[in-house]
C-alpha cells in the first residue's frame, strides 16, 4: 500500500514538472482535432474524438479521413500520440523507480511478490474442490 501511495505522489510531481511537454503535445492533438473537424466537415466533438482516439493509438476505425490533407493531419496526430504515450510511460517508470528506492530494494519487492504468489498457489491447492 505504501508503494502505491509513494508511486502516485511521485507520478503527480513528475507530471506537474513535465507539464509544458505533455501539455503542449495535448494542445497540438486537440488543435489537430479542430483542424480535422473543419477539413472533414465533422462536428467539433467528432473531430476531437477522432484526434484523441488516434492520438492514444486506440484507433476504432469508426471515423476515417477522406482527403489527402486530413489524412496528413491524422498521421501527424498519430505521431504526436506515440510521443505523448512514450512520455507518460517514461514518467510512470521513473515514478516506480523512485518509489522502489524509497520503499526498499527491487529484490525485496520481488521477494514480496513471489511470497504472495506462492501463498496463493498453496491456498488454491488447499481449497476444497466443489
Amino acid at each position: 500500500m505504501r508503494f502505491s501511495i509513494d508511486f502516485s505522489k511521485a507520478l503527480l510531481v513528475l507530471l506537474r514538472h513535465s507539464f509544458p511537454i505533455w501539455g503542449g503535445i495535448s494542445i497540438l492533438i486537440t488543435l489537430g482535432g479542430f483542424l480535422l473537424a473543419g477539413l472533414e466537415d465533422l462536428s467539433i466533438g467528432a473531430g476531437l474524438y477522432f484526434a484523441w482516439v488516434t492520438g492514444t493509438t486506440v484507433g476504432y476505425g469508426d471515423l476515417t479521413p477522406t482527403s489527402g490533407a486530413s489524412r496528413l493531419v491524422a498521421i501527424i496526430i498519430a505521431l504526436l500520440g506515440i510521443l505523448f504515450t512514450g512520455i507518460v510511460v517514461a514518467l510512470a517508470l521513473e515514478a516506480a523507480k523512485l518509489s522502489i528506492r524509497k520503499n526498499g530494494s527491487l529484490d525485496e519487492l520481488k521477494g514480496t511478490v513471489e511470497d504472495r504468489l506462492d501463498r496463493r498457489v498453496v491456498d488454491r491447492r488447499r481449497a476444497p474442490e466443489e
